[in-house]
């Protein structure tokens, strides 16, 4: 599948940077109320309150406002989870396992159907690299905070560990969205994330 995704401006000033985002708030509604195949241009244009022509000299698409909607939102993700664990304040590795998770799985559900609309989306539309390129930023903030911690050890490798932690919350909550058919409380599957994390954790730090 052959998308043109890259916008076509680029925003550089304030004003620029809200009819970009105005636009990417107005395809996100559309897409939860429509659905992808039923969202148009032109609608999108509507809701987000600027002219068709302006829409385009922005995006020379859907696939392109899908795309870029979806990374602005994982990256937003990837900054809450980033200044949650940069405080200035020494933390062991199960109280980062608890922030970096919550951070993930109340964000995600407590916009659930946006997630699950841009989750359905992004296997869609993302290409394998950029796919990459996206999850790699995850597992080296989880690298970066889990070195950090005041019980680290250091003969165990970070990012390894990082991959296959991350993995875990992410898994948990793209699943909780994706396969339940009713959304599950944030409490509860955050302490079943922290559970297979730490258990995960444990096991790598007996070897």
């Amino acid at each position: 599948m052959n998308l043109i995704v890259k916008p076509r401006r680029k925003p550089s000033q304030s004003r620029a940077w809200m009819t970009s985002g105005a636009i990417q708030d107005a395809f996100l509604l559309l897409l939860v109320e429509h659905g992808y195949e039923k969202v148009a241009m032109r609608e999108i244009a509507a809701v987000a309150g600027v002219g068709l022509g302006t829409l385009y000299q922005y995006f020379p698409g859907k696939d392109s406002i899908a795309a870029v909607t979806v990374r602005a939102r994982l990256r937003k993700l990837a900054a809450t989870a980033a200044a949650a664990v940069t405080e200035p304040r020494s933390r062991t590795l199960e109280e980062t396992v608890r922030v970096l998770a919550a951070v993930h799985i109340r964000t995600l559900l407590a916009q659930a159907d946006e997630w699950r609309a841009l989750l359905f989306l992004e296997r869609r539309i993302t290409p394998p690299e950029v796919y990459r390129e996206l999850y790699k930023e995850f597992v080296y903030l989880f690298r970066n905070a889990f070195a950090a911690a005041s019980d680290w050890r250091p003969t165990i490798d970070p990012e390894r560990t990082a991959f296959h932690a991350f993995s875990i919350v992410d898994a948990m909550a793209q699943q909780a969205l994706l396969v339940r058919d009713v959304c599950p409380d944030a409490d509860e599957l955050l302490r079943d994330v922290e559970g297979a994390v730490n258990g995960y954790l444990g096991s790598v730090f007996s070897r």
